[in-house]
């Protein structure tokens, strides 16, 4: 019960350490654009100081497997620790290397694909956990379209939008375990 406690409590401070660590990356690189970049481009070979968001993904993909982890021994989550995996992956591999689309892709698709699957399965107990089901494809498919129609030039506020409904997800999760919740 001690791991999913402090899983919970971690699942709780995720917002804070990804603004935190976020806009510490962002003050490092001020030419960075929200609406003209991609995160990774903060990432990228070509930047100087890329080690600090790639540094700062891999740590904050290590700290949010906790709660995935504690989420998954209470039947909350099926794929949010694979996800995590493709999301330290992001941080492994810079966005001019083969791997760093697909462990971006599969990072988001994992993610809200788990939130999906376990907001249908929490639904049968409330239905109000229906809508995070329902968010989830509605959060997917406004990053695609999104991307697709080139509403900005670059990719962050896709990025951000999937990762902002992510990490309430995780705050959702962690408030469930504090109250002892399992499925």
């Amino acid at each position: 019960m001690e791991f999913e406690r402090l899983g919970a409590y971690v699942a709780l401070s995720l917002p804070v350490i990804f603004i935190i660590g976020l806009s510490i990356v962002v003050h490092a690189n001020p030419w960075f654009s929200f609406t003209d970049n991609a995160l990774s481009d903060m990432g990228s070979l070509k930047n100087p100081n890329r080690w600090l968001f790639n540094g700062f993904l891999m740590v904050f993909a290590a700290i949010a497997m906790v709660p995935s982890l504690a989420a998954f021994k209470n039947g909350l989550s099926y794929l949010m620790p694979l996800s995590m995996v493709f999301l330290f992956f992001v941080g492994v591999f810079p966005e001019e290397l083969p791997y760093h689309s697909p462990s971006a892709i599969l990072f988001y698709v994992l993610a809200l694909a788990d939130i999906a699957i376990v907001g249908l399965k929490l639904a049968r107990k409330d239905l109000i956990n229906y809508v995070w089901s329902v968010l989830s494809v509605i959060v997917f498919l406004t990053m695609l379209y999104m991307i697709r129609a080139r509403v900005f030039k670059g990719l962050a506020i896709p990025e951000l939008i999937g990762a902002s409904f992510i990490l309430a997800w995780f705050v959702y999760i962690g408030l469930l375990q504090l109250r002892g919740f399992k499925l």
